[in-house]
């Protein structure tokens, strides 16, 4: 494996030098082929063996002798073609590769980020004897991890290069006493060749099944690894093992029965398995080739068989089976239409009795499909799969909000539209959805991550988000679509019951309302239906950046649904805060109109600050009831340290990325694309331990948290109209004079949603 200092560091002298030898081996092999000199060549030399009168053991013997050797120097040529192409591609990638490192160290190392030998990123700000007076901002943590990120890529695809350029050498240099008749292209072609003999490897291994020794599953595991990603080796894997062989690997890999469920390390090692295979099946289900096509249609129409497995009674359904290796990676997407669509009417068919979980967790078939055993409850349900699936296809996910089940199914089943069906509980028809042993759901985080691709743009665990461009009619209509969809969202989950009520969609919420930011603040601001005439439309760019009106009312009560809870009120603070500064800077030098904004995003924090401290004086009051029981939860909330220049500068992108959490991240939308200007915004909010860690409750202490909460929300609403403001010059009495009407637009905000009744004091 290349490290970091060793590609920047990386001699491509010899490289080189190799690459220009073999131009010239290659050139002086041809003319020994092919002639064009006017000397001895194999291919005169083949002519007039051919043409000879040969007799006796020369006819038999030599004739076939002098033939074949002249043949040789053919397949030396294609062997010294493809021994050329390969170092020339290689020599060219790995330049690239270097270059981009050295830009890459550079670029971060004024940012006072160090990287080390491995790529890791850490933050090295000079000592104060170099720095001298000068003040330096350290790196945020967000920007280390973007820049060991970048490092990272970088080195995969180095590593991917020298990967693929030393097997296809070694492959050349393995004949001792022959020459290839058959060469590589390039680095490309050399991958593919080289996928399809790993497919086929796996496959013989596969045959094996439960079979399979540890030292077999991590051997299978280290090939997969590296090539789940190529085209080549996924076709040739997936066609090799057929539809039916492929779900009866899993399955037969994953539950062998005997009374054993696989623990310890070879659960671990399956755990792999799993995701390598789901990987390398949603690479191959874009692939579209006839083999495949089939593969496709054969995997659907075994989803309603029973999967079996010789000598024991488990035998789950083929979609149990398909949707347990549905949970990474990115699936086509007519692919998952269909399987989705036949998916829930075979479900909705069966269920009529007992329900989805009379259907799926039957214990007469019971079978471990998920790795390590209990990280999905329940496993058995592959609806949950399913809408993993659609999390990381935006379109795909879509599409399946927008359709309905039962519209081509065998029995007479009335058609349900699948937003219906699996969001609004409160339909007749909604889905009655499996729950685990202590009651939860666990499938409502993956119907969160289905709606959250859908109405975002992007998958829902993208470490690098960025809002889907509005370059076309067809992106625009996209755009349409989602935020469509975002307004059915709003109107559903407007109340916390709602969201309580499917435990674990709460998360995804927060991150679509972030998202939609940009609506959201367009939407409230239409006091008593004048936002028509008030010139919202302008302010906001409602026009450029197709905004949607989700209603006014219907957003207040979806926001404070949301900010209740403090992970989601985190989210959404920080989401509007930066939509606020953007929206600010979107006005140019209209100070007018920049106030305008401003005032509205100060309003629309009051509203969400004034959910949250009703929230904190309910949960003290809660606890109150019970004295000596402790407050079990920490009191240090997320820390936001979310940091960004919005401004007027040229190239501005239209979305900044926030984190929220460990795997999650958000583009929130900005109010401009790019505007023309040398002002520049800077803004930044951290949260601070909002309750004491472990605190037994009492009146005293639920007030101090609530007004440090108060006080916290109303310095962040500030912060981009006071950073506003001071770079237009204005005057202390100026400043007073906003600050007094911001204040009252705080107010205005906490009243639009303050629920007296809620309170906990």
């Amino acid at each position: 494996m290349v490290t970091c200092w060793e590609l920047q560091d990386l001699n491509l002298g010899k490289l080189n030098t190799a690459v220009t030898q073999w131009q010239q081996m290659l050139n002086k092999l041809i003319t020994l082929a092919d002639g064009g000199d006017g000397g001895i060549n194999a291919a005169d030399l083949e002519r007039k063996a051919n043409a000879a009168d040969w007799k006796g053991d020369n006819a038999a013997v030599t004739k076939a002798f002098t033939t074949a050797t002249a043949r040789q120097f053919d397949d030396m040529v294609t062997e010294a073609r493809s021994i050329h192409k390969i170092l020339q591609e290689a020599h060219s990638d790995l330049k690239k590769h270097k270059e981009d490192m050295r830009t890459t160290i550079d670029k971060w190392s004024k940012r006072h980020i160090y990287i080390n030998e491995k790529g890791g990123a850490s933050s090295a700000l000079p000592p104060s004897a170099v720095s001298g007076n000068a003040k330096l901002e350290p790196p945020t943590q967000e920007e280390v991890d973007t820049a060991a990120a970048e490092v990272g890529r970088i080195l995969a695809r180095a590593n991917e290069t020298d990967r693929i350029a030393a097997r296809a050498l070694r492959e050349h240099a393995e004949s001792k006493y022959d020459f290839d008749e058959k060469g590589f292209k390039g680095l490309k072609d050399a991958d593919r060749q080289q996928g399809i003999e790993d497919a086929d490897e796996l496959a013989r291994l596969a045959a094996k099944r439960d079979k399979m020794t540890d030292a077999e599953l991590k051997h299978f595991n280290e090939i997969a690894k590296y090539q789940r990603d190529n085209p080549a080796f996924a076709e040739r894997f997936a066609t090799k093992m057929g539809p039916e062989g492929t779900l009866q690997f899993w399955r037969s890999l994953a539950d062998p029965g005997h009374g054993d469920t696989p623990t310890g390390d070879r659960a671990k090692i399956l755990a792999t398995v799993q995701d390598n295979l789901g990987i390398t099946l949603a690479t191959a289900s874009h692939v579209d080739s006839r083999d495949m096509r089939e593969w496709k249609d054969g995997i659907i129409a075994a989803g309603d068989d029973r999967i079996k497995h010789p000598g024991i009674m488990s035998a789950p359904y083929g979609y149990q089976v398909m949707s347990s290796l549905m949970t990474k990676g990115k699936w086509d997407t007519d692919f998952l239409n269909t399987y989705g669509e036949k998916l829930v009417d075979f479900e909705r068919s069966n269920s009529k009795m007992g329900g989805p979980h009379w259907v799926w967790d039957n214990p007469a078939h019971p079978a471990q499909l998920n790795y390590p055993p209990g990280s999905t409850k329940p496993d058995s349900d592959p609806v949950a799969g399913f809408l993993e699936a659609l999390g990381r296809n935006p379109e795909a996910s879509m599409d399946f909000f927008n359709s309905s089940s039962g519209r081509g199914a065998k029995d007479d089943l009335e058609t349900l539209s699948n937003w219906d069906y699996l969001v609004d509980k409160d339909s007749q028809d909604a889905r009655e959805w499996p729950t685990d042993d202590d009651g939860k759901t666990t499938g409502y985080t993956n119907l969160g991550h289905a709606l959250e691709s859908a109405t975002l743009g992007y998958a829902y665990d993208d470490k690098n988000p960025s809002i889907p461009p509005m370059d076309t009619k067809e992106q625009i209509a996209a755009r349409d679509q989602r935020t469509e969809l975002m307004e059915r969202v709003v109107d559903h989950y407007k109340t916390a019951d709602t969201i309580d009520k499917q435990d674990g969609v709460r998360d995804s919420l927060a991150n679509m309302a972030a998202g939609h930011i940009d609506s959201l603040n367009y939407s409230t601001a239409n006091f008593g239906g004048s936002g028509e005439r008030s010139g919202r439309d302008d302010l906001f760019g409602a026009g450029k950046n197709h905004l949607r009106d989700f209603d006014s009312m219907d957003s207040t009560s979806f926001l404070r649904a949301l900010a209740s809870d403090k992970d989601s009120y985190d989210t959404v603070s920080t989401a509007q805060q930066i939509y606020g500064a953007s929206a600010m800077a979107a006005q140019g030098d209209d100070l007018g109109d920049a106030k305008r904004v401003g005032m509205h995003s100060i309003k629309m924090h009051g509203l969400l600050d004034e959910v949250r401290s009703e929230s904190i004086g309910q949960e003290f009051h809660d606890v109150k009831e019970d004295r000596n029981r402790e407050l079990e939860k920490q009191g240090e909330w997320r820390n936001f340290a979310a940091e960004a220049v919005i401004g007027t500068a040229a190239g501005v992108g239209a979305a900044v990325v926030v984190p929220t959490g460990a795997a999650a991240a958000i583009a929130v939308p900005l109010a401009f694309e790019v505007v023309g200007g040398a002002a520049e915004t800077q803004f930044a909010t951290q949260t601070i331990d909002w309750l004491k860690e472990n605190e037994f409750d009492n009146t005293d202490e639920s007030l101090e948290g609530i007004a440090k909460a108060r006080d916290e929300g109303e310095r962040n609403a500030m912060t981009p109209l006071l950073n506003w403001a001071e770079q237009h010059g204005m005057s202390s009495d100026d400043i007073w004079d906003l600050s007094v009407e911001a204040e009252k637009e705080h107010q205005a905000g906490r009243a639009r949603s303050d629920t007296d009744n809620a309170r906990g004091y």
